[in-house]
């Protein structure tokens, strides 16, 4: 696939699409997902992409989709400037997603086991929230590592990840995340890995499992009351 049609899958995770050629639509309700005023893009093939808010008025609209062709990612301060003085609040949010293929989880591992997330090991480990199936690696009766999808849909899922702290630095992550991604590319489906830039652990991780990156992402969201 292309790295935009990577960004799509990614976005589709969220329930969202996107409409002609620089809006993007709420398509689905997801749980913590939020439609941003703006997304700007930069793709690893170096394309750069914006969409906007389908929702917001239409002069609005054309005034961001007009003043994002004059920014250079990821420095959007121009623009960001702009939406102060129109007495927008916002807030932004700075992504970098990798996809893992097949021959990146080679670190699968019999010692990572498959639980529902209704075992009490996995409640107890705090992933009870996410998806059916958790894969973790225990020690002493308890899971200390866990790879679970945050979101998953019919197409592709995405990574979440977590170490106890006294158990890191063992490589544990590396077999938790990868058997995951067996997990979903036996079932036809992209496994993702995302974070935050300023989260140098999961990108540590992501440069130790050697992931393709496929994009980066800035995500102005409103801010609302409450």
């Amino acid at each position: 696939m292309n790295p935009i049609d990577y960004l799509h899958l990614q976005l589709r995770l969220e329930g969202k699409s996107v409409i002609g050629s620089n809006l993007l639509r709420q398509v689905e309700e997801v749980p913590g997902e939020e439609m941003p005023l703006l997304l700007i893009a930069q793709l690893i093939d170096g394309q750069s992409v914006a969409y906007v808010d389908e929702a917001l008025n239409p002069d609005l609209q054309e005034e961001l989709a007009r003043r994002v062709r004059s920014v250079q990612f990821p420095q959007i301060g121009p623009l960001l400037e702009f939406l102060r003085l129109e007495n927008i609040p916002f807030e932004t949010g700075h992504y970098k997603t990798y996809w893992i293929p097949a021959h990146a989880a080679v670190f699968a591992d019999e010692e990572v086991t498959c639980h529902s997330r209704e075992n009490p090991m996995v409640q107890a480990f705090g992933f009870g929230g996410f998806a059916e199936w958790v894969y973790g690696i225990e020690r002493d009766g308890k899971i200390v590592s866990a790879c679970v999808s945050a979101r998953e849909n019919d197409f592709c899922g995405e990574a979440w990840v977590f170490t106890d702290p006294a158990y890191r630095h063992h490589g544990l992550a590396q077999k938790v995340v990868c058997t995951w991604a067996n997990g979903l590319i036996s079932s036809g489906k992209v496994p993702f890995y995302s974070y935050k830039m300023e989260n140098n652990e999961s990108a540590s991780l992501a440069r130790r499992l050697g992931l393709p990156p496929v994009f980066e992402e800035i995500v102005v969201a409103r801010l609302t009351d409450g």
